[in-house]
């Protein structure tokens, strides 16, 4: 089931990244995006991985070595308080992933970004939105399960209802030409589920914003929740709607 990889990569695409650019991606955590970008601007292009997090990064850079990946390089820095280096206009692409969801000031992130970009770059966004939950039936443990991921993530603050918002911030951010699409992910009785996969990732997140207790997380038994929930779908041969992906790509005005 494809829980946004496969989606980040038709964006990237239909962004156009060429051998040769310059590429930034903000929020980079382990590489993931960075990487991707890697093998679409060649050797004779670079990338540069930017996060808060320094184990992230640190995991980042050690794949790198791993994978023999010469073009990318990973850099601890704000957002709002990038170095001069970054800040200056010319990447011809900016890209960040789940990040926006998380920034109170939506706007003034975003300006940042496109402060980056090159007249004419383009900024390549991908936000998880949880507007849309439905099911052909009732699956209790499946929409439980949703609910322990998305109750924790709106307790860190982020706004779990941005997808739909983003044409309006792009044009206050002043980009231009923003085209937007959207994905739903779709749990069915026949294929595999990745919410075991993120709960466990979860788990202290889950803990920590006070949205379930240790005891109530274990017993959740996460290690046989895949089956579980794919059972339960089975049974009332249903089929589950979680969540939306919006994706975007938007211009900075020449």
């Amino acid at each position: 089931m494809d829980n946004g990889g496969a989606f980040t990569d038709r964006l990237l695409d239909d962004a156009q990244i060429r051998s040769g650019q310059l590429a930034l991606d903000v929020g980079c955590g382990s590489g993931d995006i960075s990487f991707r970008l890697a093998e679409r601007v060649g050797s004779a292009g670079r990338v540069i991985g930017i996060d808060l997090n320094n184990d992230a990064l640190e995991r980042a850079e050690a794949q790198a070595l791993e994978r023999g990946i010469t073009n990318v390089s990973f850099l601890q820095a704000n957002l709002h308080t990038l170095p001069e280096s970054i800040r200056q206009p010319h990447f011809d692409v900016v890209t960040c992933r789940r990040v926006l969801m998380y920034l109170p000031d939506k706007v003034a992130a975003l300006r940042c970004l496109f402060e980056s970009l090159k007249p004419g770059g383009r900024l390549v966004l991908q936000e998880h939105d949880a507007s849309v939950s439905i099911s052909s039936a009732s699956l209790p443990e499946t929409e439980n399960a949703h609910r322990l991921i998305w109750d924790t993530v709106r307790a860190e603050g982020a706004d779990t209802k941005v997808g739909l918002k983003l044409h309006d911030l792009i044009i206050a951010a002043g980009g231009k030409r923003p085209s937007i699409r959207a994905e739903a992910v779709v749990q069915t009785p026949d294929q595999a589920s990745p919410t075991q996969m993120i709960l466990q990732a979860m788990r202290e997140r889950i803990v920590a914003a006070g949205v379930a207790s240790d005891e109530e997380m274990e017993s959740l038994d996460i290690a046989t929740l895949d089956e579980r929930l794919k059972q339960e779908r089975k049974d009332k041969q249903a089929s589950y709607v979680g969540e939306m992906i919006f994706g975007v790509i938007a211009e900075r005005p020449q």
